[in-house]
């Protein structure tokens, strides 16, 4: 089975491009405006030039309002998208696309709680941090975890990297993994023989 390959943090059309161009399944727009990888609709447009609307795109929202979804929609509309704040199931069906619900993990009984809440999501997103960071912390959580009758349904990520991705998925078979700090030369810029690497090494256990 293919592992979903979802390169994050993208703040460019070249990195969008080269992502696309070395196999990565989707990538994904930060949409809080807290985050040193924010993207606003102008630069989502010219990222949308260089590469049509007919990649996988996801964007990245942390407890947004109606319109800021509907705003992106309007510009990426082949979307999944990505919530990863304190948003209620009601509000994430409500814009007739498949969504993906983050859960920051710290303890296994708390996790499970978490993931009940969103049965209809199209995957789970499992990363490191907690109510105050909300992922993007570049560091890794305890895979042990990861429930496994739910693997197939879980993307993983928080610190992952060339040098700890195959640790990973000799471990858990994940439906997806998420990459972003791991593959930069710096914040909100990609180092693309970095993406190039990781790629190949998760296209291994496939």
């Amino acid at each position: 089975m293919s592992i979903f390959i979802k390169i994050c943090g993208i703040t460019n059309p070249e990195d969008a491009k080269v992502s696309i161009t070395d196999g990565a399944d989707a990538i994904g727009f930060i949409q809080s405006k807290k985050s040193e990888r924010f993207v606003s609709l102008e630069t989502l447009n010219v990222i949308k030039d260089a590469i049509g609307i007919d990649f996988l795109t996801i964007p990245v929202f942390v407890n947004p309002s109606s319109e800021e979804v509907i705003n992106f929609l309007s510009i990426f509309p082949n979307s999944i998208l990505q919530f990863h704040g304190d948003e209620e199931e009601e509000f994430c069906k409500a814009f007739n696309k498949p969504y993906i619900k983050a859960i920051n993990v710290s303890k296994q009984e708390d996790l499970i709680n978490d993931l009940n809440k969103y049965k209809d999501s199209f995957a789970y997103l499992l990363d490191s941090g907690d109510s105050q960071n909300r992922g993007g912390t570049g560091e890794t959580f305890d895979w042990k975890l990861i429930p496994k009758d739910l693997s197939n349904k879980i993307i993983v990520a928080g610190g992952l990297d060339s040098n700890n991705i195959e640790v990973l998925l000799s471990e858990v078979s994940p439906f997806g993994v998420d990459v972003s700090s791991g593959v930069e030369s710096k914040i909100g810029v990609k180092d693309h023989s970095k993406i190039d690497n990781f790629i190949k090494l998760v296209k291994k256990y496939e």
